[in-house]
């Protein structure tokens, strides 16, 4: 049997504005202001996102387009944002 580990990939800020639609600059700030997202950091300080971030970036953003708040949806877990999406 062979174990292989998959490599971890890690997204941008400008490949999450690119995969999501959303704006660099609105990133940034749900980040600040409501902690909806944590991106991890390289030791130039440089923001790096992970395939769940990603993943949640994109059904926040569902929500957001269909009505939705945003403060409301950052007081929702991950399943209740998947029931929402669903």
């Amino acid at each position: 049997m062979f174990y292989s580990e998959q490599p971890t990939i890690r997204y941008s800020i400008k490949d999450l504005e690119q995969l999501t639609g959303i704006k660099a600059h609105t990133i940034r700030i749900w980040e600040k202001r409501y902690q909806l997202i944590s991106p991890e950091r390289t030791s130039t300080n440089i923001r790096y996102y992970t395939d769940n971030d990603l993943k949640r970036l994109l059904n926040v953003s569902i929500l957001n387009r269909h009505g939705i708040k945003i403060s409301n949806i950052v007081t929702m877990n991950n399943d209740e944002i998947n029931e929402r999406i669903i």
